[in-house]
């Protein structure tokens, strides 16, 4: 809203008139996503603000967080498998239906730092354990945590196969993202070497304001960096002077189709006239060459032949 006004669709408060574009429910599981997806193509097509077919949208999916944190109760439901099949049909909606559309799937977060967000707050001491059980409640070096670690780097297995797996890449104005700077998560620290509880709101599982701020940076310079070169880490800095730009080279968001450089060819597909006559001069003679060469080895083969028999038939003459 600050760089470009003209942007439509960003939240600006609390409440249905407020959200804008921003389809996110609070407690939402992937297997959820694919009817805020309808939602949102709805909302966009009755905007009298927005040309559906012209404009380009650019669509955010940050989702998984309550899928691994609930993982224990349910394990079939909410399977990595499962996850990147509600994810799949969410990205198949958008590839249908809408035009023009640029498509950010962020990269699953490593929860495990979550159990070292500490806070006396009422809210951290009991929602932070109903929220998240299956990370919070097993022990250390348990079997549980184990499991649940491993189920969280299947999940972004997963949705690295199904991002670049190629189906999505039959459109030219069509285009789905993955930003990694969760993939490797580095717990915030304050100056005493503890893990800094403001970026977390009161129930230290969802991230606050100033939280917020930071994954807005990370997930820009993410946009704005190469697919296969993406940062796959945030450190928490809460910097603003390292928003990346785009540059005169690069002036655009980095995708699969426009990250990796495309090698010219000096070939112009066509032949020129006289080097067809010629190349055909040069066949002809070739061939003539090769039809006397037969030939020739087989008169002389001929006349050995029959040199041979005329020496046996005097051999054998008494």
């Amino acid at each position: 809203r600050k760089f470009n006004p003209d942007i439509k669709g960003a939240s600006k408060g609390i409440g249905k008139r407020q959200t804008g574009f921003n389809m996110a429910v609070s407690g939402a599981k992937m297997a959820e996503i694919p009817q805020q997806i309808h939602n949102l193509i709805i909302t966009m097509k009755n905007d009298s603000t927005v040309n559906f077919q012209n404009d380009w949208k650019l669509v955010t999916l940050f989702i998984g967080g309550n899928d691994l944190c609930q993982y224990c109760n349910d394990r079939v439901t909410l399977s990595p498998q499962n996850y990147s099949h509600h994810m799949r049909m969410s990205l198949d909606i958008l590839y249908k239906e809408v035009p023009r559309a640029i498509v950010n799937v962020l990269e699953i977060l490593e929860i495990e730092g979550l159990r070292r967000i500490k806070s006396d707050s009422l809210g951290c001491n009991l929602i932070q354990k109903q929220v998240c059980p299956c990370f919070l409640l097993p022990g250390e070096d348990s079997p549980e945590l184990a499991e649940i670690k491993r189920i969280n780097r299947d999940v972004q297995i997963e949705t690295e196969k199904l991002v670049y797996g190629g189906n999505y890449d039959g459109r030219e104005d069509f285009a789905v993202v993955l930003q990694p700077f969760f993939k490797n998560t580095i717990v915030p620290l304050d100056t005493d070497g503890r893990p800094d509880s403001t970026y977390f709101s009161k129930d230290c599982f969802h991230f606050s304001e100033r939280g917020h701020a930071d994954m807005a940076t990370a997930l820009w310079n993410n946009m704005l960096e190469p697919v296969g070169q993406k940062q796959t880490y945030n450190n928490f800095t809460n910097a603003r002077n390292n928003l990346k730009c785009p540059t005169e080279e690069h002036p655009y968001i980095f995708t699969k189709g426009n990250s990796f450089p495309t090698t010219a060819s000096d070939c112009s597909g066509s032949v020129p006239a006289w080097l067809a006559a010629v190349l055909a001069i040069v066949g002809l003679l070739i061939g003539w060459v090769i039809t006397w060469t037969v030939f020739f080895c087989r008169d002389k083969t001929s006349k050995r032949k029959m040199m041979t028999s005329s020496l046996g038939m005097k051999e054998t003459t008494f």
